[in-house]
């Protein structure tokens, strides 16, 4: 799959990041004076609150702008992918909703990946949170091995020759599928199939822009009553990969 952002439009999002952060910290460090004032009335402390809520949700917006267009930091590690759900298990716990029950099935002798954490861990919520709007009852995430899954460049001076083995992690509910008049712009920024107005469209880009910035790649297969999300990294010779790290 093509990167998501052309030059230019990478460019502008990070231009636009850059300069909205600096807005926010201004209003989280004024919103924090102000409500230090023990004398506020109730009105004002509500009104303060509001404010303080949407920018933080501008806060979260702008950072999962930044997945899509930042490097991945140079903070990777080796990781078994057991010990990386198991890590994982409680923010996915915060994500299941009274009708939805979420799945791991992940056997210990996978290989291991190279990876920034705190990088995939957010890939991965974006999938398994918008599997879990879209599930009827289930969301299954299964992670496999497989090998010559796809033809990539995994970093720069890295031979695509270098791997041969990839771990996939396949996150799958039982939902009504994606449209097929939708199914080609999924994956573009701020494109949402949801009607709920807090829904930025924005989950898919970022484990896309994600997957790519790991050397991998995402991919999609849809159904009626089944939808999965595949998600490709590079897994073996983890000490080439550590070397251009």
């Amino acid at each position: 799959m093509q990167p998501i952002l052309s030059d230019f439009q990478d460019q502008l999002v990070r231009g636009l990041a850059h300069r909205m952060n600096n807005i926010l910290s201004l209003f989280h460090g004024y919103l924090g004076l102000l409500m230090d004032n023990q004398k506020l009335d109730s009105v004002s402390r509500t009104g303060l609150n509001r404010i303080r809520d949407g920018a933080l949700v501008a806060s979260n917006l702008m950072e999962r702008m930044h997945a899509i267009t930042r490097p991945a930091s140079g903070a990777r590690r080796e990781m078994n992918p057991g010990d990386f759900f198991r890590q994982l298990a409680p923010a996915l716990d915060a994500l299941r909703g009274p009708k939805v029950q979420i799945k791991v099935e992940c056997p210990e002798n996978l290989p291991r990946i190279w990876v920034d954490f705190s990088r995939l861990k957010l890939a991965i919520l974006e999938l398994v949170r918008n599997a879990c709007e879209a599930a009827a009852s289930t969301v299954t995430i299964r992670a496999t091995a497989t090998v010559d899954a796809v033809q990539t460049e995994l970093f720069p001076g890295t031979p695509v020759s270098a791997s041969e083995q990839w771990l996939k992690i396949a996150v799958t509910d039982d939902g009504a599928g994606i449209p097929v008049s939708e199914a080609n712009r999924i994956y573009d920024p701020f494109y949402s199939t949801k009607k709920r107005q807090e829904s930025a469209g924005l989950g898919l880009a970022v484990a896309l822009g994600c997957a790519q910035q790991f050397g991998g790649d995402l991919s999609h297969r849809s159904g009626k009553g089944t939808t999965t999300f595949e998600m490709i990294l590079p897994a073996r010779f983890v000490e080439e990969l550590r070397a251009v790290a």
